[in-house]
């Protein structure tokens, strides 16, 4: 879990060790530390994941679109199901329509290993910035699995970047497992991919529950950290360990503003972490929708850091 208190011990011991000359973002860190009390920042643009509202677009697109930008949000990130229901043309189209851009798509591993070209098509199509890849199948997780896609993602994110775009990966909890030595995934990520050619979208509520020490992370991987997903936790993180997928979703997971993570005291850190991006999400949210994701959109447009 991280509250505040974990947020700004890990900010002071951060700034600690590179006094020590064992970290490198001596400056960074204590400018962060300095921040994490004041209060006065906001952000300025708020999305949200369309895998929030994926079984409402299944019934009505285009009016659901059109509900998020009515309740507020100032951009919508796509995911895979978008592009198998439209086509980037027709996406961008209805966006455009609606006065909705998307600077940010997830799009599952294979295809952005295998199909770059296109993928880097349609991000510039839809006037995407970022293409981020979301999850990693269960057995594709072994040290050595994590290896092989450090590196093709390497290769895969030089094109984006000489395309001038960005590719990035998201976490759940499962890259902070022990992949033996003590090694994780996202270490193992973090350490084999340049920071030219890889960007990552820091989950927030995954991150919770895998009890990751997110202010070394974020200095670990500083800058690196150019999006983010805002959900909420409510209830003892340990549980998840006996959950499934969609228990953890619907007995865990809240809207943001209604659990107990302290977002603030994180994004106070964001000269550090480089987030641009700030994205929320609910895997499972209840119905009404619109009174869901605007309870979402309102806790985070009263966030100050």
């Amino acid at each position: 879990m991280f509250s505040r208190r974990t947020i700004v011990t890990g900010a002071a011991s951060a700034v600690a060790l590179a006094a020590c000359g064992q970290n490198t973002g001596t400056e960074a860190a204590k400018e962060a530390m300095n921040k994490v009390a004041v209060g006065k920042r906001k952000i300025d643009k708020i999305g949200i994941q369309s895998y929030t509202l994926r079984k409402a677009l299944a019934e009505d697109f285009k009016g659901t679109f059109q509900m998020i930008k009515d309740v507020g949000y100032d951009y919508v990130e796509l995911n895979e199901r978008n592009f198998s229901e439209k086509s980037p043309q027709q996406l961008k189209a209805i966006l455009d329509e609606i006065g909705l851009p998307s600077p940010s798509s997830h799009i599952n591993y294979d295809r952005v290993i295998g199909e770059t070209d296109a993928i880097i098509a349609a991000a510039k199509t839809l006037g995407a910035k970022y293409i981020v890849v979301p999850y990693m199948v269960d057995d594709q997780r072994s040290l050595e699995d994590w290896k092989r896609h450090s590196k093709a993602m390497n290769i895969a994110g030089e094109k984006f970047a000489d395309a001038g775009l960005r590719l990035a990966y998201h976490n759940h909890q499962f890259e902070f497992d022990d992949l033996g030595g003590g090694t994780t995934a996202m270490e193992i990520l973090l350490n084999e991919t340049s920071a030219e050619n890889l960007d990552f979208e820091l989950d927030l509520f995954w991150a919770a529950l895998a009890s990751v020490d997110v202010p070394s992370l974020v200095l670990q991987g500083e800058g690196r950290f150019k999006l983010c997903h805002i959900k909420d936790l409510k209830g003892d993180p340990k549980l998840a360990q006996e959950m499934s997928y969609d228990e953890i979703g619907n007995n865990l997971m809240v809207n943001v503003g209604e659990g107990q993570l302290d977002f603030e005291s994180l994004f106070a850190m964001n000269d550090v972490s480089g987030l641009e991006y700030f994205i929320a999400e609910h895997d499972h949210p209840k119905m009404p929708y619109r009174e869901a994701i605007a309870t979402s959109y309102n806790a985070i447009r009263n966030m100050r850091f």
